[in-house]
This record gives C-alpha cells, sequence and structure tokens, in this order.
C-alpha cells in the first residue's frame, strides 16, 4: 500500500516541482565546552574569523562573566555553523550578538566550509529553529561581517545594512620590499631611519614581544596605563577600564598553544639606554588566524621622544615580522583613521545582518537598521563627524566631573 509521503515524493511527470527547504534544527548550551569537538572542527576554516575561535570566546566569558549562549546549527543532520552568542538588555530590547563582539573586528561564525546553493536557509526557518533551542532574545544582529562571511548560510538570505565603519587591511608577501612598495616604499622606509635615528640619539631602542606571561603582562599592563590618557585626548570614554575587560585580556594573552604562543601577542618598543632605559614608549596586541594578523589594539607614550613617531616604528616592525612569517594579510581593523589609511591599500566595507525573533524586534529592527546607516553618514562626512566628536567629548567630561573618582 502507498501512503501519502511516497505519493508526494513521487509527482504526476510534468507537475511543478517546489524545491525542497532544508531542515534546520538548533540546539543551544551555556556550556562552552559541550561544544567543543565541533567547534574544533570548524575553527580550521581559514575564512572562519578569530573572532569566534575557542580561546577568544572562553577569554571573554571567563573575564568577564558574561554568559554565552552557543549555538549549533544542524542542516539535515549535518553540522551547518556553531554560533557563540552573549545577550545584552538595550532600553528593555534583548539583543544576541558574537560573544565579544564590542572589542571584536570582524565576526563570520564557525560556518562549515561548504557551498551557499547546498546551504540556502530561509530567514523564517532560522527564526523558527532558534526560537524552539531556546535563545531568549528579540532580535539577533550578527554585526561587522565580512562581505564574503555574509553570503554564506545561516546568513545569506538575513536583511543586512552597511556596518558604520569600514576595515583596513594590508596584503603580505614574503619579500618586504613588496609589501612597502603598494604604500609608497621610499617615504616608508626614509620615516622608518629617521624613527630610529631619533630613538638612538636617546640611547637606541628594542623591539620586545610577549614570548613569556610576565613580559606579556607587562606589556599589557602599559597599555592600559597608556591608553586612556590618549582616549581622554581624543574626547572618548576608557573602554578598557573595566575590570572585566582587563580580565579578558590578560586571560587572552596568557592562552598559549602547543608552540607556546598567544593567543593575544603583545608587541612593544622599549627604550635601551639612556634616562629612561626599560620606558616601553608604545605597545600593540596582535591576533593571528591561519596567515592573517589582526591588530587588536595600540597605545602611545608621547611624554618621551614623541617626535619619534614609536607607533609607526612598532608598526614597521611588527608588519615586517609577519612578512618574513610568511603572513598573507595584516589587518588593522575596524575604525577609519588616517595612519591606517596610510598603511592600508584595501578597505573592506562590512555588514550588519539581523533577524528578529519575537513582535518586539521586528519593530525595533528597521530602528537599529536606520541607526546604524546614520553612523555611517556621519563617520562619512568630516563635518558631521567633527561635530559628533565634540559632542562625544562634552559628554565624557560631564560624566567625568560627575564621578567619586574624579579629580
Amino acid at each position: 500500500m502507498v501512503n501519502a509521503h511516497d505519493i508526494s515524493a513521487n509527482p504526476v511527470f510534468g507537475a511543478a516541482v517546489a524545491p525542497r527547504r532544508p531542515r534546520v534544527t538548533a540546539y543551544l548550551s551555556t556550556d562552552l565546552a559541550a561544544a567543543d569537538r565541533n567547534w574544533a572542527q570548524l575553527e580550521q576554516n581559514p575564512d572562519v574569523s578569530f573572532h569566534q575561535s575557542r580561546a577568544w570566546v572562553g577569554a571573554w566569558a571567563g573575564g568577564t562573566g558574561m554568559p554565552v549562549s552557543v549555538i549549533t546549527l544542524d542542516q539535515d543532520g549535518q553540522t551547518l555553523a556553531v554560533l557563540p552568542l552573549e545577550i545584552r538588555k538595550t532600553g528593555g530590547l534583548r539583543i544576541a550578538r558574537f560573544a565579544g563582539t564590542a572589542f571584536s573586528n570582524a565576526n563570520t561564525g564557525l560556518v562549515a566550509d561548504v557551498s551557499l546553493s547546498e546551504n540556502a536557509i530561509a530567514p523564517f526557518d532560522l527564526k523558527e529553529a532558534l526560537a524552539r533551542a531556546g535563545l531568549n532574545a528579540d532580535i539577533v544582529l550578527f554585526d561587522k561581517m565580512p562581505p564574503k562571511a555574509a553570503t554564506r548560510a545561516p546568513f545569506a538570505q538575513l536583511p543586512r545594512v552597511l556596518h558604520q565603519n569600514p576595515s583596513f587591511q594590508l596584503p603580505l608577501f614574503e619579500n618586504f620590499q613588496d609589501v612597502l612598495a603598494q604604500i609608497n616604499g621610499k617615504r616608508r622606509r626614509k620615516k622608518f631611519r629617521l624613527s630610529e635615528r631619533r630613538l638612538e640619539a636617546i640611547g637606541g631602542y628594542r623591539h620586545i614581544t610577549g614570548d613569556d606571561d610576565e613580559q606579556s603582562m607587562r606589556l599589557l599592563e602599559t597599555f592600559l596605563k597608556q591608553k586612556p590618557t590618549r582616549l581622554a585626548a581624543q574626547g572618548l570614554p576608557n573602554v578598557f577600564a573595566d575590570p572585566g575587560v582587563r580580565s579578558f585580556l590578560a586571560r587572552l594573552a596568557m592562552t598559549r598553544n602547543a608552540s607556546g604562543e598567544a593567543a593575544l601577542e603583545l608587541h612593544g618598543i622599549e627604550l635601551a639606554g639612556g634616562e629612561h632605559e626599560g620606558t616601553i614608549i608604545a605597545v600593540a596586541g596582535l591576533t593571528r588566524k591561519q596567515g592573517h594578523v589582526t591588530c587588536q589594539f595600540g597605545s602611545i607614550d608621547e611624554t618621551i621622544a614623541a617626535d619619534a613617531s614609536a607607533g609607526e616604528l612598532l608598526f614597521y616592525r611588527m608588519i615586517e615580522r609577519a612578512a618574513k612569517a610568511g603572513g598573507k594579510v595584516f589587518d588593522f581593523g575596524v575604525g577609519d583613521q588616517l595612519y591606517k589609511r596610510s598603511w592600508c591599500p584595501v578597505r573592506t566595507d562590512l555588514v550588519d545582518c539581523y533577524l528578529p525573533l519575537t513582535l518586539k524586534g521586528r519593530v525595533a529592527a528597521p530602528m537599529i537598521a536606520a541607526a546604524i546607516s546614520a553612523k555611517r553618514v556621519i563617520k562619512s562626512s568630516p563635518a558631521l563627524k567633527k561635530s559628533a566628536a565634540f559632542l562625544r567629548s562634552l559628554t565624557v567630561r560631564e560624566s567625568a566631573g560627575s564621578s567619586p573618582h574624579s579629580d
């Protein structure tokens, strides 16, 4: 006897056949270790960002104490993606985003290396799967996604808007002179030699790295002392003041692989002689993912040898080292700044994909997208950007003035 399923599976010749929608299932766990097997496998995909690595997410959860909801997506019984998400409440709206995205430079999720045609997922099916899994959010915002990542399932069919900030990259080659040739190598080498001469005049310098935990923490603590001064001068709040953020960075710096390489690689310019011998005047933190080197942060001490451009000197040394080590890209990360433009011939416009899960999320989605677009317009206009920076500086000063710890 033929049942109804058998009849629908064998349509009459010539009848229109609707394409089969893939079956999507989501599983939620708040235990990072529960997804370790899939995580480790998917993390090997060269297109997966370091910011969704087990090291990054583990350090973020452990340092900040922020709960992480690990979503595992299966399609037709095969693992498609792992999405480590955090949920924050803003104005009564529960927004799920990639864990630690406030400090990330590019997000991809952990997605299997398969073609889009095999894995097209309708937003409704993804929404239903996440709801059944118990994700307690009104909307999911997958922000700062490179264009290629946003064309893959499960993100390909989601509504989207351009992120307010682009990111900047410098392609690397084994021959460092080929790297410099992309960005006016003659001028760059001249500037490098001038920086070295000015530091030699006060005793010379060393390019140091966090080869052990003690040195890593010394460099990180120097950064955390230097950075607030620079941020205050720009009228910006100190986003590194939170103890949880500091703990996150420390954990990342002391997470090492079997070869002893730190997940967060600290570099610095240390004065080698003179009255300031041993003083670190520039610091930067790098992460690496299969040839993709990303600068996560940097700081300088402008009270000593300000004319030596220690920050530029440090970038020169780090990029030279990354190229010789076989790196493919040196990524300066998110944010349009003059020094990034001077180093980078490549600009990437990032994408924010979003998926409302509740009625409240559907109402808020257009407003969130409009706010992101408005920020992009402001940041693209020098006049508007200057006005916004002035207003922001007033807010920061007012906040500092009302602080019980302010001088």
